[in-house]
């Protein structure tokens, strides 16, 4: 069992590595841990070596368990007159948008789309 001062250390190491997140340096949201066993050491035990421990399990889980970035997606309806649909679709294809459907009403065309909030 982990010895009770060394608690906080955990919490604090698994809330750092929280905090600068291992895939690109940005905090993990939505997450909760749980700390179900541990051991001590009476020569290797410090806070540092548990706030130390706790950083490179959290990132070693994270690891294993295949996260991946969540990007914002934008739902965007474009209305263009029908002469400008083909450059229209050019600039949202380029921004990575997904063309969802088109109408064409007129002489206008509406595109609806999914695109990248960043772009």
């Amino acid at each position: 069992a982990i010895p009770p001062e060394y608690i906080s250390a955990v919490e604090k190491g698994f809330g750092e590595a929280m905090a600068e997140g291992p895939l690109l340096g940005h905090p993990v949201q939505g997450l909760r841990v749980v700390l179900t066993d541990g051991a001590a050491h009476s020569v290797d035990s410090s806070e540092m070596a548990f706030k130390i421990a706790a950083r490179n399990a959290f990132k070693e889980a994270f690891n294993k368990g295949g996260a991946v970035i969540l990007e914002p997606i934008m739902a965007v309806d474009v209305e263009v007159p029908d002469d400008y649909q083909g450059s229209v679709v050019g600039g949202l294809n380029k921004r990575r948008g997904v063309i969802q459907d088109t109408s064409a009403r007129d002489g206008y065309t509406t595109i609806r789309c999914d695109v990248p909030l960043a772009e």
